[in-house]
């Protein structure tokens, strides 16, 4: 999630306001590399997965933040690393991580994450990074937007509400090209059904059949404003390609959100 990455995982370009944890965190003193031993590999779609690892050690992270992961490839003359975001909450225990990892045809990383690897293995990381975070500190009601793999910074957000026994309203708006390539689409459905204060409206760009999504098209301006109209949010959060991000930033600015509540992450 830097700005040098390339599309092979999920890279911040920019961010828009901050929580004061966040610029708290941005302090700390940088992380070093550490190994982590995978202990799960589990199937989020046909293309995606989540990436569980043990840290060797951890000072905790805010949910919304990523690590960057490193790989000796071959024909390269030193290590390669990427950014993936994290899915999972610190609590209860911040030494073990989620990173969600979406196969990117031809990168020189995710492949391998997601065909090579297996529990017991090894991968060097280092972090956490980021101030696209949310705490109970920084209030609500929240609105999160994600397309693809922008989901899940947002979906580290909600577990975190979960397991912290929060009840902040929290709308979630996510664009995928059809059911089964939607990130944590199982758990989504069990958390909407078994939290009243979380809600989940899907929309499919390939699909336009699937009675599960509340739309079937790319996210709009007239979604936004319902989403907003349902719920006007203290804190929001965009994640996805750049063009989608913008778009929002612009509609939602449109519909009297105060700018500076609103923070991002662009990935191409």
């Amino acid at each position: 999630m830097e700005p040098t990455f390339d599309s092979d995982d999920l890279s911040v370009d920019t961010s828009s306001g901050s929580s004061r944890k966040a610029r708290g965190d941005s302090r700390r003193k940088a992380a070093r590399w550490q190994n982590a031993e995978v202990l799960d590999i589990i199937q989020e779609a046909p293309d995606a997965i989540t990436l569980r690892l043990r840290l060797e050690e951890s000072d905790g992270f805010l949910p919304g933040q990523y690590y960057n992961v490193r790989l000796l490839v071959p024909d390269r003359p030193g290590p390669v690393q990427r950014a993936y975001s994290v899915g999972s909450s610190p609590l209860p225990d911040s030494s073990i991580i989620d990173l969600g990892v979406r196969e990117v045809p031809g990168g020189l990383v995710s492949p391998r994450l997601v065909g090579d690897l297996t529990a017991g293995d090894r991968v060097e990381v280092r972090g956490p990074v980021g101030r696209f975070t949310w705490t109970t500190d920084d209030g609500g009601p929240v609105l999160l937007v994600g397309a693809g793999s922008g989901v899940v910074p947002l979906m580290s957000m909600i577990r975190y509400a979960v397991a912290a026994n929060l009840d902040i309203p929290m709308r979630l708006v996510c664009s995928s090209s059809n059911f089964d390539y939607a990130f944590y689409h199982r758990d989504l459905a069990y958390l909407a059904e078994r939290f009243s204060w979380l809600n989940v409206a899907h929309t499919f760009t390939r699909d336009p059949l699937d009675q599960r999504a509340s739309h079937h098209r790319r996210i709009d301006q007239i979604m936004i404003a319902e989403a907003v109209g349902g719920q006007f949010p203290k804190r929001t959060y965009v994640c996805g390609p750049p063009a989608m991000v913008e778009d929002v930033q612009k509609w939602l600015t449109e519909l009297g959100v105060d700018p500076a509540t609103v923070l991002v992450e662009k990935y191409d």
